[in-house]
């Protein structure tokens, strides 16, 4: 979509992160999109310019079910790569469903995810549509930041990219994300309009 040979990537801050349990004011956001991912959660640091995908496997500490809300003061998500970039790889908010699961318990690559709108499936794909595996995108991400002096740490939330196209979110709307073997996540949105 974009004509680029590589992944962009932005920050997850605290006060990104949405609830399950608290619809999203749609008037803090211009274009609000939702995408499915698989989220990592580390249990241990993961090296830096040497990383591996079995290190990210060995510092997993768990997989979780999540949704990621984007959005974009371009209009009509006209970008173009240097404008995600700018503005922190189009991200704006996640919500983690309670889900977890053991690395070990699951394959990385083979886990199923359907994007529902109040009950009409409305995206799905796999987890491997992620450069093939997730788990390399975050082992990826690792390398590249290390040569900014960032290192990925216990602790840290990683979504390592959509499984699914990106679907956008309108006042009033319901989303809820089924993975295979990973549980579901749930976002909704006020009916209030946009304020962009």
């Amino acid at each position: 979509m974009m004509g680029v040979d590589e992944p962009d990537y932005g920050h997850l801050l605290d006060g990104m992160r949405l609830s399950e349990d608290s619809p999203v004011d749609a008037r803090r956001y211009c274009y609000p999109r939702v995408e499915i991912e698989v989220a990592f959660l580390l249990g241990a640091d993961l090296p830096g310019r040497d990383c591996t995908e079995q290190d990210v496997l060995d510092a997993t500490e768990a997989f979780a079910p999540s949704i990621e809300l984007i959005d974009s003061r371009i209009e009509d998500w006209r970008i173009t790569l240097g404008d995600t970039i700018a503005d922190n790889a189009s991200s704006a908010g996640f919500v983690v469903g309670a889900s977890r699961v053991r690395p070990k318990a699951l394959d990385s690559r083979g886990i199923a995810a359907v994007l529902y709108r109040g009950d009409e499936p409305v995206a799905e794909g796999r987890s491997d549509a992620v450069l093939g595996n997730p788990v390399t995108a975050v082992a990826w991400l690792a390398r590249t930041v290390a040569g900014f002096g960032v290192r990925l740490r216990a602790g840290h939330l990683i979504m390592p990219g959509a499984c699914a196209r990106a679907v956008d979110a309108r006042p009033g709307d319901s989303f809820r994300a089924e993975f295979s073997g990973l549980g579901s996540v749930r976002l909704a949105f006020s009916s209030g309009e946009g304020s962009c």
